[in-house]
């Protein structure tokens, strides 16, 4: 009897670290899934970028041009995306997909530079239950003093089968 209650404590000492560590690992992951920027850019809400590129000013000087092939912007399908900056130095880039207001699961693209302050690279969005979603891309870009964001807003609308 007294070895059953021994045992069930070791497993409860065991789960009790397994969760400790998982905790520990969940938190020292959320920089890499959430980077914090040094600099943000300002949502500009008359961008669309069904009509082409938009540009995102930072304070203090440079901006970002950010593009989405085709201008569709369909979903599950393979997309284009093309970052281009100016007056910034950046040396990676990439695109995190968030859903507005539902939770999409983790979508970042990393781009590859092409030169000249460009990058490029795929990317696809999931579909959604609904029949049209709100999305924002936010443009990360890494350069000597820290991590650069600029969000984007569009929609997508389901097509259907």
């Amino acid at each position: 009897m007294a070895m059953r209650g021994f045992d069930r404590a070791l497993w409860l000492v065991i789960l009790g670290l397994l969760a400790t560590i998982a905790g520990v690992a969940v938190y020292k992951a959320q920089p890499l899934l959430n980077p914090r920027p040094v600099l943000s850019a300002p949502l500009d809400p008359a961008c669309d970028l069904r009509l082409g590129p938009c540009a995102a000013r930072f304070p203090g000087g440079g901006e970002l041009t950010f593009e989405i092939l085709p201008s569709t912007l369909p979903v599950l399908a393979p997309l284009t995306l093309r970052v281009e900056a100016k007056g910034l130095e950046a040396h990676a880039a990439e695109v995190d997909f968030a859903g507005v207001d539902m939770n999409m699961g983790f979508n970042r693209v990393s781009l590859t530079a092409v030169g000249g302050g460009r990058f490029e690279g795929g990317g696809m969005l999931p579909t959604c239950v609904r029949d049209r979603m709100d999305w924002e891309a936010k443009v990360l870009l890494q350069g000597p003093a820290g991590l650069l964001a600029a969000p984007f807003r569009f929609q997508t609308t389901r097509q259907p089968q």
